[in-house]
């Protein structure tokens, strides 16, 4: 199969120990991507962030010690986003490149309401159906009950902070309807359209979760109703995790050899 859409690759959980690896092979391949960063890993391994910019990669921000909103109160929340951009300040003013922007993703994609990543009941039946293959399908988490409205409270209190902020989504011209419109279109974090579960190869995830080989994740990108969808602009979730590098680049080698174009932010 040959794809005829486009993508925005963005990637969690940078600087591994191996960041220096995926950033070499996207930038011999002309591949542009996001990274969303941890303050933890930065200061771990800060060399490999600060050659990332420099080779043109987009960082962004992703706490500095990756917990879940939901199970912290807001003002820990804003200070992990704080401490870990000021990070990103410094490593910029390092690498001497300036920042494109304030771009932020939460970590485990919890946005202070646990597995209820957006308000589902919210969506007609159509669009429903489209958020949740993309969340709760993408995440493998298992939807809850309707979460106690003082989450969705702590959900709309950490957006008013990262409008106020400067955050924003960078992706401007996704074509799902139900990323372009309602909740999704007017936050202020980075969400997605298509994960492609890499992490389920990792050690502890192994053999735990539908997908169990590299072949299920390149079958399971190539079954996917919009990336296969002539002119869909779409955003991929990847990670950064040392153990599955090469993993990751393999999945993303092989969309590029399908046909699909990558997009800058």
């Amino acid at each position: 199969m040959k794809f005829q859409s486009s993508a925005y690759l963005t990637i969690d959980d940078s600087s591994s120990q191996r960041m220096d690896d995926l950033t070499s092979y996207l930038y011999e391949k002309g591949i542009p991507a996001i990274f969303y960063c941890r303050g933890d890993r930065l200061s771990e391994n800060p060399e490999a962030a600060i050659r990332a910019i420099q080779k043109g990669f987009v960082l962004g921000n992703h706490t500095c010690t990756h917990q879940r909103s939901s199970e912290k109160d807001v003002e820990w929340v804003i200070d992990e986003i704080e401490r870990c951009e000021h990070q990103l300040d410094d490593l910029h003013v390092q690498a001497g490149v300036a920042k494109k922007g304030k771009f932020f993703r939460f970590p485990h994609v919890d946005r202070g309401t646990a597995s209820w990543i957006v308000d589902y009941d919210a969506y007609d039946e159509i669009n429903r159906k489209a958020v949740l293959m993309a969340f709760a399908e993408g995440l493998n988490v298992e939807l809850s009950t309707r979460p106690d409205p003082t989450l969705f409270a702590k959900r709309d209190a950490i957006q008013t902070y990262l409008r106020q902020a400067g955050y924003k989504q960078p992706f401007t011209d996704v074509t799902h309807d139900w990323f372009r419109h309602g909740e999704i279109a007017n936050a202020a974090d980075c969400l997605y359209t298509y994960s492609n579960c890499d992490w389920m190869l990792t050690a502890r995830h192994q053999g735990k979760w539908p997908y169990k080989s590299t072949g299920d994740l390149k079958a399971k990108a190539k079954a996917d109703k919009w990336l296969s969808e002539e002119g869909s602009v779409n955003v991929i979730l990847a990670h950064d995790q040392a153990e599955i590098v090469d993993i990751t680049i393999e999945l993303i080698e092989d969309l590029a050899n399908s046909g699909m174009t990558f997009l800058e932010v």
